[in-house]
């Protein structure tokens, strides 16, 4: 079936000035006529694309510039952000170097860009102005959703209109969280740890549509918006709060310390804004027998045997290389993986094969860790490692005079695991990776997937912290000392927490809000493939249900020149069905392309209200 766009049409203007028509879809059309000529403002439809002179481009996302395709390729002169150049009209250079940067990413952009560059015909910048049979458009810079986007505000028929691409979705609302994160020069932070950098952004370019007084604004998704006024001023609030909770739990608090944060807080929620920060909770001095190196920790049993938890330095292995030779421990027995990223796993492989060991994780965790490149996430290590031993969670097991218990722990990233040790009469020691720090959750990368579900995600870390039901030292690896949280403290996160699933839900457009935290609820498996010209690549698109009911996903691979569908009678689309909640996946086997090169296979998700065109990218490199 294919996707069909809504065929509304509005006129917003009197008969003798241009006449401006709507075309509501997954990204919204406008066509202003006049004297003959034909502008558009984000694209319009396929079969109406002729004969239409200019094309107006708000920013550089393929999963809004694909509107514009049809009147670029009838021949329309292109319009598009200066700021955006890179994305429109470079966007090659980001895909040859994909099979590197996709490695220790810590700048966390979208990789929505063209899987071609387009010809972009003027650059505009704020202020300049764009004069079109009359009508002069005011072209203003408001970037937010990407780094350079713009608005264009012009008056038709007497009523002012403003054509604000993604920085606002309908009442007061915005698509997405994840796509704001970006580093904070003036904090000294940097993308990684820039959960939602640019909400500043956003709230200065609203405030700078807000002045110009439109009449209507035109978004590029979503509904038209007629009072823009109280929407603009709803969506400011709904991102303040949500950033103001954000910083009242966050972790960055203990390794930034209060000014750094009140510099971030600030920025979103103005000069001199209340910004409240958890306390630190209780910490103390490490057990004598947890050696503690960089990210890693090692436990020393009375046998002088040693279990070690990650490992992501050589100095890490020389460490305790070190040890052995002094005679402290005998040998390493195991290594359990908290999580993936790089710090915490470049050497693991390595020290698995120094030591000859087996290494641990638990199942929701461990391909990652075995095929990182068929994976695109933050901070990961290029490092595959073999032979993981996969332990469910829950699993206990005797080691020497500790006991373990083994859980999946959801809390920084979604694939992260934590490891209990009571040892004898001693309180127990809970390893939670980079879960927790003194002053709450280290959930300032959106992009690790921080799940919103009472079951997955900072929710299920709390539900687990309270079901160890005695006092319990939590060791994060970025900390040289133990801490622990106290009841009331875990009530006060999670009322929080709570807090901020309410506010993000007003935020969205969706009907959960884990599609606006979850980049990956849709995406392509792997994400990077090394083929020999037109092998068979095993491809799939997983999908999760975030939902409270059940949807059925069409999927339409849009495939680079010279690949093609192993199953070319099936056509380009599938379907998948899911409960709510559930996760799944859909085979799609190609043949790759013949040339040698990069080669980028998009793909678009489609479920009733939710149409996104060209939103899953996997590249196919060819020798």
């Amino acid at each position: 079936m294919r996707v069909l766009l809504l065929s509304t049409m509005l006129t917003v203007a009197a008969p003798a000035a241009p006449q401006m028509l709507f075309e509501a879809g997954p990204v919204n059309g406008v066509l202003l006529e006049a004297d003959g000529d034909r502008l558009a403002v984000y694209g319009w439809k396929d079969d109406d694309a002729d004969d239409i002179d200019t094309v107006l481009l708000t920013h550089g996302r393929r999963d809004v510039v694909w509107k514009a395709q049809a009147a670029r390729e009838a021949g329309a002169e292109v319009i598009a952000p200066a700021r955006e150049q890179y994305s429109l009209e470079q966007p090659e250079e980001f895909w040859a170097g994909f099979s590197r940067t996709q490695f220790h990413d810590y700048a966390q952009q979208s990789t929505k860009l063209m899987a071609a560059p387009i010809t972009v015909h003027r650059r505009v910048s704020d202020n300049d102005q764009i004069q079109w049979n009359g009508l002069t458009i005011q072209v203003v810079e408001t970037p937010g959703f990407t780094r350079g986007s713009v608005s264009y505000v012009t008056d038709v028929g007497g009523r002012t209109v403003a054509f604000t691409g993604d920085l606002i979705y309908g009442d007061g609302r915005i698509p997405d969280l994840y796509s704001f994160q970006d580093a904070i020069p003036e904090a000294q932070i940097r993308g990684y740890h820039g959960y939602g950098a640019r909400l500043a952004d956003l709230v200065a370019s609203l405030k700078k549509i807000a002045a110009l007084n439109p009449d209507v604004i035109v978004p590029a998704r979503g509904p038209i918006i007629e009072d823009p006024a109280e929407s603009i001023q709803r969506l400011i609030g709904r991102v303040q709060a949500v950033y103001r909770n954000y910083l009242s739990t966050n972790a960055l608090h203990w390794y930034f310390k209060e000014e750094r944060m009140r510099q971030c807080g600030e920025r979103v929620l103005g000069k001199d804004a209340e910004i409240q920060l958890m306390p630190y909770s209780h910490t103390d001095t490490t057990p004598p027998w947890i050696f503690e190196q960089a990210t890693s920790r090692l436990l020393i049993s009375e046998s002088g045997q040693a279990f070690l938890l990650d490992c992501g330095y050589q100095r890490v292995i020389d460490s305790v290389k070190d040890l052995i030779a002094q005679n402290v421990i005998s040998r390493v027995e195991g290594i359990f993986v908290t999580h993936y990223h790089d710090d915490h796993t470049d050497m693991v492989q390595a020290a698995a094969e120094e030591f000859r060991c087996p290494v641990y994780a638990t199942p929701e965790y461990a391909d990652v860790l075995t095929n990182p490149a068929a994976y695109h996430l933050p901070a990961m290590t290029a490092n595959p490692i073999r032979d993981i031993k996969v332990l469910p969670d829950g699993h206990q097991m005797t080691w020497h005079e500790f006991d373990f218990t083994f859980h999946f722990f959801p809390g920084q990233t979604f694939y992260h695991g934590a490891l209990l040790a009571r040892r004898k009469a001693e309180q127990p020691v809970f390893f939670i990776g980079d879960a927790f720090a003194p002053s709450g959750f280290d959930d300032y990368c959106v992009l690790n997937r921080n799940l919103l579900h009472d079951d997955t995600g900072y929710l299920r870390c709390l539900r687990t912290l309270r079901n160890i039901k005695e006092p319990c030292w939590l060791v994060n690896e970025h900390i040289p000392f133990v801490f622990s949280f106290s009841d009331q403290e875990l009530d006060y996160l999670e009322q929080r927490y709570r807090q901020r699933i309410e506010l993000l839900a007003q935020l969205f457009p969706w009907d959960d809000p884990n599609y606006g935290v979850d980049e990956q609820w849709a995406v392509f498996y792997p994400r990077r493939t090394d083929a020999e010209a037109a092998d068979v690549i095993p491809l799939e698109v997983r999908l999760t249900n975030h939902s409270p009911k059940e949807r059925t996903f069409e999927i339409t691979v849009r495939l680079p020149a010279g690949a093609a569908m192993v199953d070319q009678a099936a056509g380009m689309t599938r379907r998948l069905t899911l409960q709510p909640r559930q996760s799944s996946g859909v085979s799609i086997p190609i043949k790759a392309p013949t040339a040698s090169g990069k080669h980028v296979i998009t793909a678009d998700i489609a479920s009733e209200e939710m149409v996104f065109r060209h939103w899953l990218d996997a590249i196919v490199v060819v020798p």
